[in-house]
């Protein structure tokens, strides 16, 4: 089972609970916002965390990854182009899928069996002067890439790790848009809503992330999200993100990938999130 298994399972669950699908619900609110899937959000944080894995160990990213992917899918883009996928291999080109597609059944399933083996679990972007692993994206052999967001958590240690964090994008965001000038970059940031008991770092964290979207050679997007770890072992998001300033929200990190993603593409393109958009 892959790192990414759990949270597959628990997505389909969840739609499966739902009666509906990513793809098929509503994405957008009379107001033009984005109406997000909070509760997956909520249970797929809980699921990293009570399978006894540390806040540290990776897997509270990966499921945090697999949201903003599947908000993407929601969103209307291509579920193929869209890492990590909901299905392994989680980084596949579609135009590989499409190629299988129009093989014969038997051929078909020969190459199906052999795929994993050429397939990566994780998206190795080139930047301008190095490579980088991007945690979320949208690509394909003939666009290159269109969509790169980058995600990190903390949930203690703030005072101690958040100068290192705001280092790291802001070297990542520069290596990227140095190669990939019309991609829409964003960096997705969740915090334990206690840093807000930490004035002074609370802030900083705030400032950093204005800071990063700021030079027109960084991130277009930013977001800072808080969340409360239970006492049954559940996360849940804050209701402390009120204290976040609006365009740091996860409503308007979505609404600014969405409709950077469509205005800088071909207008034939993403044929499905701009009927979602309303955009012709």
């Amino acid at each position: 089972m892959d790192s990414y298994q759990k949270f597959e399972d628990a997505i389909v669950e969840h739609w499966e609970a739902q009666g509906t699908s990513s793809v098929r619900r509503p994405y957008w609110s009379d107001a033009g916002e984005p109406l997000l899937e909070m509760p997956l959000l909520e249970k797929l944080l809980t699921v990293a965390v009570r399978d006894g894995s540390s806040a540290q160990s990776g897997s509270l990213a990966k499921a945090l990854d697999m949201w903003v992917a599947e908000e993407l899918r929601a969103a209307g883009f291509d579920a193929q182009s869209v890492w990590p996928r909901l299905v392994r291999p989680r980084v596949l080109d579609p135009s590989v899928l499409r190629f299988i597609g129009s093989l014969d059944a038997r051929t078909a399933e020969k190459c199906c069996e052999v795929l994993p083996r050429f397939a990566s679990a994780n998206a190795n972007v080139l930047g301008s002067t190095y490579c980088k692993q991007v945690d979320v994206g949208l690509s394909s052999w003939m666009t290159g890439p269109e969509i790169l967001i980058s995600t990190k958590t903390m949930s203690s240690a703030f005072g101690k790790n958040l100068a290192n964090r705001f280092e790291e994008a802001y070297g990542d965001a520069k290596n990227l848009k140095g190669r990939h000038p019309l991609a829409t970059l964003g960096f997705f940031f969740l915090l334990n809503s206690s840093i807000v008991d930490e004035p002074r770092n609370f802030s900083k964290a705030i400032t950093m992330l204005q800071k990063l979207r700021v030079e027109d050679d960084a991130y277009d997007a930013t977001c800072l999200m808080l969340v409360d770890w239970e006492e049954d072992g559940r996360l849940a998001i804050s209701p402390l993100n009120e204290k976040v300033p609006e365009e740091l929200s996860a409503t308007s990190f979505f609404r600014e990938i969405v409709d950077l993603t469509l205005l800088r593409g071909a207008p034939e393109s993403h044929e499905l999130a701009r009927e979602k958009r309303r955009l012709l």
